[in-house]
């Protein structure tokens, strides 16, 4: 059976194309790719992306460990607000160390 991601991936990078276009310091943390990357973002026009609803395959790929999933799922399942922005903090400061590792 086949998946059509190419709507998801349409979002996803329009979303990921308006954060870099606004704040892409923050976009590069947040999406966790390099800032030659966020560099490329603003450059996607409408016919661009509208181009890319011919990609069907996931563009976007699921960031952390199998660990950092669990927990996240699990406090989703239990209805933990505490624990969920938690786990999303925790994802936010992996990401902005790992940037920073990679600027030096």
């Amino acid at each position: 059976m086949s998946r059509d991601f190419s709507h998801l991936n349409l979002e996803y990078l329009i979303q990921a194309r308006d954060l870099a276009i606004t704040d892409p310091r923050r976009a590069g943390v947040i999406l966790g790719i390099s800032d030659a990357l966020v560099g490329l973002l603003p450059e996607l026009t409408p016919k661009m992306l509208a181009s890319l609803t011919r990609v069907h395959h996931p563009l976007i790929t699921l960031h952390r460990d199998v660990w950092w999933w669990s927990r996240l799922l699990i406090a989703l399942q239990d209805g933990q607000p505490a624990e969920i922005e938690t786990v999303i903090e925790q994802a936010s400061l992996i990401l902005s160390a790992a940037a920073e590792k990679t600027n030096r």
